[in-house]
């Protein structure tokens, strides 16, 4: 009786999911809640992204993306939701945010979707007893689409590319920052920081590819998903609904390692996991670890590539301006009328001066193709420049059309922290002297790190 126990067991183990098993029935709402979850967040959330993923992948246009994420948010019967329910147009322009009205609306729309889905799948097969092996397929596809997602910003994070340090940003008033400007720039101020963010994310992606590794990763996904989700939420950063979606995705995936984590932790015993999804033949399981292992190394390959481009278009690896820095005008006269930099507004107006506020009172090189000048409220006005090193001229286009420029001066640079520009501005005669600002002048840039300090520096 013993051996035919052993024998039993081992029969088991080695059985795949086509083999005969003692039927499991779960419970009608464990089942209708399968429903729903893979009508949502499969063919709806996942599916989406996926698709977009691979194709943006092998270098499909820009436009073709945009049109297939189009009807992947369900167009047009979206289009009928926003105008039925709330009254409005869906609009789908590109707007570089993540929770635009019709992403909303969009969201909503396939919420609607999944519940009549699973309506029409409940009472069409509502005596199937279990969902065991869709199951294993649909937890296939949320590592695909977090395994994409996480590569994608992990690497503009390991690659600084996302939160890129501006110099703007040092002299900019901290409440004039939007709540997402000052998370940006808290997160590019620490290069070290926002690298350790993305090694996080791409190790959670890496761990995520393998299936004997896809547990520790879902726990991992899920920690650093949780994290962009509240910072998301409580920065007002425009990429709350998909941030949520990634959450729900590594929360479905690591429930169950989450539990055997806490028994394993308790000092309980834990089952062996596992493989989530296998066949019948030793060959079908390698042709499919095979294709997950080439699908997440074609993923990261992508993510690597667009990481590296990235980086150096406009990332910290991006060229800089010529005269990089941040530059205080210390004189600045309008038609040979010296505009001091301290005026009251009003004497000015009175006195036949131009207006303080017209008044730079820096000029900011970061790019090479731009400039950000501060005035005299504070407030920052980026412009596109082209400096000619050769010609020593910086010309500031009024627009694309190639008309009369807006600005155009010839520099002088005496010493390396001295610039003189003349020439005119929207039609007036200027002449300014800047002088240079050291970025060690900014307690931000220069304090960096220290093991000892005897006491806290908060200035």
């Amino acid at each position: 009786m013993g051996e035919i126990d052993v024998v039993a067991q081992l029969s088991a183990e080695v059985a795949g999911p086509d083999m005969e098993q003692p039927v499991v029935r779960w419970h009608p709402l464990v089942r209708m809640g399968f429903r729903f979850g893979f009508a949502f967040l499969g063919a709806g959330m996942t599916g989406g992204w996926l698709a977009t993923a691979l194709i943006r992948s092998f270098g499909v246009p820009q436009e073709t993306v945009a049109e297939l994420t189009k009807w992947t948010g369900l167009y047009p019967l979206t289009d009928r939701v926003g105008k039925h329910i709330f009254h409005t147009t869906v609009d789908y322009t590109r707007s570089g945010s993540g929770d635009t009205a019709a992403q909303w609306i969009s969201a909503f729309t396939w919420l609607l979707a999944a519940f009549a889905a699973t309506a029409v799948w409940s009472v069409l097969d509502r005596h199937r007893p279990n969902y065991a092996r869709l199951n294993a397929w649909f937890r296939l596809l949320l590592r695909g689409a977090l395994v994409s997602a996480l590569l994608l910003y992990g690497m503009v994070k390991l690659l600084p590319s996302q939160m890129t340090f501006v110099l703007q940003r040092l002299v900019e008033p901290f409440g004039d920052m939007s709540p997402m400007s000052v998370l940006w720039t808290q997160t590019a101020l620490s290069e070290p920081y926002e690298i350790a963010l993305g090694a996080a994310e791409i190790t959670a992606a890496l761990l995520l590819i393998a299936p004997l590794t896809a547990g520790l990763g879902s726990i991992l996904a899920f920690i650093v998903t949780l994290q962009v989700a509240l910072l998301n939420l409580t920065f007002d950063v425009p990429v709350k609904i998909f941030s949520l979606q990634l959450l729900a995705f590594a929360a479905v995936l690591a429930a169950p390692d989450i539990r055997r984590t806490v028994r394993a932790l308790l000092g309980r015993a834990i089952p062996r996991r596992e493989p989530e999804l296998r066949f019948t033949t030793g060959r079908r399981n390698r042709i499919l670890l095979a294709a997950q292992l080439i699908f997440g190394g074609w993923l990261f390959y992508t993510a690597l590539t667009e990481g590296l481009d990235g980086w150096h278009t406009y990332g910290n690896a991006r060229a800089q301006s010529p005269l990089y820095g941040i530059w205080n005008v210390t004189e600045y006269s309008v038609a040979g009328q010296q505009l001091p930099a301290l005026v009251d507004f009003r004497e000015s107006t009175r006195s036949g001066l131009p207006n303080a506020s017209d008044r730079f009172r820096r000029i900011i090189f970061d790019i090479p193709d731009a400039i950000t000048v501060q005035r005299m409220d504070d407030s920052l006005l980026p412009l596109p420049a082209r400096i000619d090193t050769a010609g020593h001229t910086i010309t500031i286009p009024r627009d694309a059309t190639g008309g009369a420029p807006l600005a155009a001066f010839d520099y002088e640079q005496p010493q390396p922290n001295r610039l003189i520009l003349i020439g005119q501005l929207a039609g007036h005669p200027i002449r300014m002297r800047l002088e240079l600002i050291p970025l060690d002048h900014y307690p931000a840039v220069s304090r960096g790190f220290h093991w000892v300090q005897a006491e806290p520096y908060m200035r």
